[in-house]
């Protein structure tokens, strides 16, 4: 018994000595002050040259230095630019760039001061450049004059030239005269250059691309555009230079990229075969196959049986390509094929209501965008292929392109 009444007492204090220990324990750990973390803003730092000088219408790369401390995963924000003094007479900011390197341009000769601003979270740093941009001494013009490339698909106005010299020299002497110059149907094209370098205006639509307007009785079809900047400045279109406008319709499930015909010359031996209707004059006229698994005939037409629709001086057959789109049609004339309806696109093509360029628009071949100080030359083709009954193919029909910001200065 004696045994018993001691253990008690032993468990009795042990159990009050560990609840002491506990509950100081307790008393240690709440009387530990919370760590802080100190947040560091972020801090800014910008090496920029001075000043910079170059000719008119000549890229100067301006690629400061920038170095941020504490800035770990918060993106900064780029901001370029200069004052511009408005109708009201204000000077104003006016921004030409938001990437950390620009590639400034201008049409106009001055000394320009630009302003350089580097935004993290709410921290700003701002440093500023002086560019003198000096005169060429050359006379230019807004419109792309010089005749590059030419290459006509099938139509029914096809020019009855024998070489493609002779075809090139009267498409030259067309833009000369403020003319125009028959493209045909799907992947008909011209190349045509500037004297200049068209600057890629910040925000700004940078050059307009102009083609016959369609009619009530005569329809024609929107135009895509390609464009080209003389990186290397060796007066010629390479064919890594080479960048497609990605208009309204670049995205679309019907939108075919890639896309490659191959148009066969006719048998001029051959006896025509008539369709169903009176207008189809020959079905097996000029056949055609693509790199899709796809092949078939041009039809003649029975009004332009006497017309000639390939290029005699194109050999047996011949290959264009680029992006094939859709474009709407409808027969309005109650199936006869005499009068069709034909759709349009909304943006980023010739021959449309408002077919001024932005060449901040431009792709390269996987799509992607891409940043070009101004572009040289400029590439329209026909991208569609279908027919209008008794109208025949739906072609278009070139007339100029034009420097939209051009100075005259």
């Amino acid at each position: 018994m004696q045994i018993n009444k001691t253990m008690k007492k032993f468990l009795k204090y042990s159990l009050i000595l560990t609840a002491l220990v506990s509950f100081y324990s307790c008393s240690n750990d709440d009387s530990k002050p919370e760590e802080i973390v100190e947040v560091k803003d972020p801090v800014i730092a910008i090496k920029l040259a001075t000043d910079f000088a170059a000719q008119k219408y000549n890229v100067i790369e301006i690629a400061p230095e920038v170095t941020i401390e504490n800035g770990e995963g918060k993106t900064p924000a780029y901001q370029w630019s200069i004052k511009v003094t408005g109708k009201d007479g204000v000077a104003k900011d006016s921004i030409i760039g938001d990437s950390k390197t620009l590639l400034f341009i201008t049409p106009k000769s001055a000394d320009y001061t630009v302003d350089f601003k580097v935004t993290v979270d709410k921290i700003v740093k701002q440093a500023s450049t002086k560019v003198t941009i000096s005169e060429t001494g050359k006379t230019y013009t807004a419109k792309a004059l010089k005749l590059i490339e030419f290459i006509p698909a099938p139509s029914y106005f096809m020019d009855s030239y024998t070489t493609k010299e002779e075809a090139l020299q009267q498409a030259q002497i067309s833009i000369n005269e403020g003319g125009s110059v028959n493209l045909g149907t799907f992947g008909g094209y011209i190349v045509t250059a500037f004297d200049h370098t068209v600057v890629n205006a910040f925000g700004k639509r940078d050059f307009v691309v102009q083609m016959a307007a369609s009619t009530a009785t005569v329809k024609y079809s929107p135009v895509s555009i390609a464009v080209a900047y003389d990186a290397n400045k060796n007066g010629i279109a390479d064919e890594n230079e080479w960048y497609e406008i990605a208009g309204s319709e670049y995205h679309k499930s019907t939108t075919v990229k890639n896309y490659e015909i191959t148009y066969k010359k006719p048998n001029a031996t051959a006896s025509p075969v008539a369709g169903t209707a009176a207008w189809q004059y020959d079905t097996a006229y000029l056949p055609w196959t693509d790199n899709k698994n796809g092949s078939g005939t041009i039809t003649r037409t029975n009004n332009r049986r006497r017309n000639n629709y390939y290029p005699s001086w194109a050999g047996d057959s011949y290959t264009l390509k680029g992006t094939k789109l859709f474009i709407s049609t409808k027969d309005v004339s109650d199936g006869a094929g005499t009068t069709y309806n034909v759709g349009t696109f909304d943006w980023g093509y010739g021959g449309i209501k408002d077919s001024s360029i932005d060449i901040s628009w431009a792709v390269d071949k996987d799509g992607k965008k891409v940043h070009l100080p101004g572009v040289d030359f400029v590439k329209v083709y026909v991208p569609t292929f279908t027919a209008l009954g008794a109208n025949d193919l739906l072609t278009s029909i070139f007339q100029e392109v034009s420097d939209l910001n051009f100075s005259k200065q």
